[in-house]
């Protein structure tokens, strides 16, 4: 499936209101309303003319700042879903905390499902494998942050590859989630903290274990 401007004019799209000043406000609308459709519908309802409505903007306003749904998307995910940018506690233990809250209260959360889409959709449609993708570059480059700092305070061995650290965290996390069945997602949800530092106190003494 091409992922294209949907049926707006170029010609439309290129003379649009050039000289008008941005608006400030126009992109966390947008992002906002990008999200809860994306996660509510998929791929398939994320279209420019539903980001529009429910954003409550003009078309042509997004057609100014992202030439395709998957520039939009890409950028969406960058700044409303999980990053690690922010996760900087002074100690891998702290660190390894805060981005299994993090990734709990996405996955948990009432925007929950755009995991369980771009799971779907990146089988289905390669432009949103591609959004995933460079999406995924910032994410991979905090993650590597995150055990650098690490190996460089001495807490874990030079070796230690940053890419398995991170697939054991946030695996972990993601099975807790989507394995709960929801009779028991309130039991989960309230014993969250519970199993976050008993994951985390495992994965550290693997880390640090000799040999």
């Amino acid at each position: 499936m091409q992922d294209t401007a949907a049926t707006q004019p170029t010609t439309e799209r290129q003379s649009g209101l050039r000289g008008r000043p941005r608006d400030p406000a126009l992109e966390p609308r947008v992002f906002d309303a990008a999200l809860s459709i994306y996660a509510a519908q998929g791929w398939e309802g994320f279209t420019f003319e539903q980001v529009a409505r429910v954003a409550g903007v003009g078309k042509n306003a997004l057609y100014r700042r992202w030439p395709t749904k998957g520039a939009l998307l890409r950028e969406v995910l960058r700044e409303r879903w999980v990053s690690a940018d922010t996760i900087h506690e002074g100690n891998l233990r702290d660190d390894l905390r805060a981005l299994c809250r993090m990734l709990f209260a996405h996955l948990t959360g009432p925007l929950g499902r755009v995991g369980l889409q771009l799971q779907l959709d990146i089988v289905r449609y390669e432009v949103v494998a591609e959004a995933v993708a460079g999406y995924s570059d910032g994410v991979q480059r905090s993650s590597r942050a995150i055990v650098r700092r690490a190996k460089e305070r001495g807490e874990i061995p030079a070796d230690i590859s940053w890419a398995l650290l991170m697939n054991v965290i946030s695996g972990a996390v993601m099975s807790r989630v989507s394995a709960t069945p929801e009779p028991l997602r309130e039991e989960m949800l309230a014993r969250a903290d519970d199993f976050i530092e008993s994951l985390v106190a495992l994965v550290y003494r693997g880390l640090t274990a000799p040999g």
